[in-house]
């Protein structure tokens, strides 16, 4: 077993309440889930086939579409959320809101080399979220907690254009550079 899933097990082991998993198909972390009786609710998402196929085993694992994502749970109902970084990349404009306003505790993204994302560390620092980066072997665990972050309409709106205003600036720099 490789150090990045006893660290997962690990992780697994600590948790509880409800979780939302995505990106994760290693059948011993997913048995690790079902295993955990101190999940109430274990959501499982796979961005790379969007599929929501039946749930084997226990009731309390389902699966749902990422386009769902922040009308299916409410504000502040999910405990843990646990990422596969790779497979997030193409919906992160929209993922980092939606996760702040479901998440209540903590989000962990798991992957290879994770500190070339610092735009994306740096746009969960506007809502005031702790980020812990933890080299794991070949891949690194990124924790951050949410737990003293707030959202509300204008604030997403804000960063919204804020966003948008710095991609059209690195557009427009790069066009003058070329």
């Amino acid at each position: 077993m490789k150090k990045e899933e006893k660290r997962m097990l690990q992780l697994i082991q600590t948790i509880e309440g409800n979780v939302l998993a995505i990106g994760i198909s290693d059948p011993i972390i997913i048995e690790a889930f079902e295993k955990n009786d101190r999940i109430e609710k274990c959501y499982f998402l796979n961005t790379i086939s969007n599929e929501s196929g039946k749930a084997k085993g226990r009731k309390k694992r389902k699966n749902f579409s990422m386009n769902r994502l922040r009308k299916k749970f409410h504000k502040k109902k999910i405990d843990y959320i646990i990422c596969n970084i790779e497979e997030m990349i193409p919906h992160m404009n929209t993922f980092i809101k939606d996760s702040v306003y479901i998440n209540r505790k903590k989000l962990y993204f798991f992957g290879p080399n994770q500190l070339k994302y610092s735009k994306i560390w740096k746009r969960y620092q506007q809502y005031h979220a702790k980020i812990e980066h933890e080299k794991i072997g070949n891949s690194y665990l990124t924790t951050i907690s949410n737990e003293h972050s707030k959202t509300n309409k204008m604030k997403d709106i804000y960063f919204l254009i804020h966003d948008c205003l710095k991609k059209m600036y690195d557009v427009i720099g790069d066009l003058l550079i070329d």
